[in-house]
C-alpha cells in the first residue's frame, strides 16, 4: 500500500513541478529568464505591453505616453504588426522598445517544437526588420508559457526572454479602476509591469481598459519617485541585434 502511495505523491510532485516550470512567470525551470531590473538606485520601472500593435487601444495609449513623457516597451505579434505597420513606425519613432511576442501567439503552441518557435520568432522579426531596419534582442512567449523548446528556440535566435514582475490582468475582462488599485502602490523599484494593448481572438477583454489607468499609474508612479524607463534600460542590456537570422535546424 506504501508503494503506490510514494508513486502517486511523486506523480503528483512532477506534475507540480511541470506546471510551475510552464505557466510560473518567474520560473527559470525551464531555462534562463529576466523578470525584474535591479532594485538599486535610481528608482526605475519599466512600462510593457503586449500583443498589439492594435488599432483599438495602441493609438490611445501611445497618446498618453507622448503626452506625459515616459517611454514603454511593446512587445508585439507579427501578424498585428504586418496589419499596422504605422503603429509600429509610431512606437519606434516616439522613442519605445520594441519586442518579440511571436508571430501568431498561438494558444497551442506549447504542443509544437524548436522548429516551430524558432520560426515563430524569425517571422516576427523579419517583419519588424522590414519595417523598421532593427532586429530584435527581447522575447516574452506569448501568455507567458514557457516549455524547454521555447526557451532553446529564445536562446538559438539570440533573444533574452523576459516575463514580467507585476501584471494589471487586464488580458480578462476588468476595469481602469481595478488596473490602478492593482499596480500603482504595489509596484516597486525594478519591476517590471505588464498592460495590454492587443486583441487576441478567443480572448474576452476590454481593449480600451488599459487607456485610462495609465495617467493615473505615472502620476503615482512619479510621486513615489518611480522613474518609467523603457525595459533595455532597465534591465541593461540591448534591445536590437544583429540581423542576422537564424535558421531552423
Amino acid at each position: 500500500m506504501l508503494i503506490p502511495l510514494l508513486v502517486a505523491g511523486s506523480a503528483f510532485a512532477a506534475v507540480g513541478v511541470g506546471c510551475r516550470a510552464t505557466f510560473a512567470a518567474r520560473s527559470q525551470i525551464f531555462g534562463p529568464l529576466l523578470f525584474r531590473g535591479p532594485r538599486d538606485h535610481p528608482p526605475r520601472v519599466a512600462l510593457t505591453f503586449d500583443d498589439g500593435p492594435h488599432h483599438s487601444a495602441t493609438p490611445g495609449i501611445l497618446d498618453v505616453l507622448r503626452d506625459h513623457g515616459p517611454v514603454a516597451t511593446f512587445f508585439v505579434v507579427g501578424r498585428h504588426v504586418a496589419d499596422h505597420s504605422e503603429l509600429l513606425r509610431r512606437m519606434h519613432h516616439e522613442g519605445h522598445a520594441i519586442a518579440n511576442h511571436s508571430m501568431d501567439h498561438s494558444f497551442g503552441g506549447l504542443f509544437h517544437g524548436d522548429r516551430y518557435w524558432i520560426d515563430q520568432i524569425n517571422r516576427t522579426d523579419d517583419i519588424i526588420e522590414g519595417i523598421l531596419g532593427v532586429r530584435t534582442a527581447m522575447f516574452r512567449p506569448p501568455m507567458g508559457f514557457k516549455t524547454f523548446h521555447v526557451t532553446r528556440a529564445a536562446r538559438k535566435t539570440g533573444h533574452v526572454m523576459v516575463t514580467w514582475t507585476r501584471r494589471g490582468r487586464d488580458g480578462v475582462i476588468t476595469s481602469a479602476r481595478q488596473i490602478v488599485y492593482r499596480l500603482a502602490n504595489a509596484t516597486e523599484p525594478g519591476d517590471i509591469v505588464l498592460l495590454h494593448d492587443g486583441m487576441i481572438p478567443g480572448l474576452r477583454r476590454d481593449p480600451l481598459a488599459p487607456v485610462d489607468p495609465i495617467v493615473a499609474l505615472i502620476e503615482v508612479w512619479r510621486n513615489r519617485r518611480l522613474a518609467l524607463v523603457r525595459l533595455d534600460e532597465l534591465l541593461g542590456i540591448n534591445a536590437y541585434k544583429p540581423t542576422k537570422r537564424t535558421t531552423p535546424s
